[in-house]
């Protein structure tokens, strides 16, 4: 629980992480994350192109072989 003293309540300092390897931890978590957030978007386009690309191949493959005179 956090603790009051004369109606105030005090939280403890937040301070920006400094530093090479955590700018870099934060560049990395940041690129992880919009990558999800692209595939989470584009995945429903993605599945349509898919199955279109799919049922076009199966469609040349079923198709009978042209007949040559």
């Amino acid at each position: 629980m956090v603790e009051k003293s004369g109606g105030e309540v005090h939280f403890p300092k937040l301070e920006k992480p400094t530093g090479k390897k955590q700018t870099a931890t934060v560049v990395v978590g940041v690129l992880a994350v919009g990558l999800l957030a692209i595939e989470f978007v584009f995945k429903p386009l993605f599945k349509k192109l898919s199955s279109s690309k799919d049922k076009s191949d199966s469609d040349d493959a079923t198709a009978p072989p042209p007949s040559v005179p």
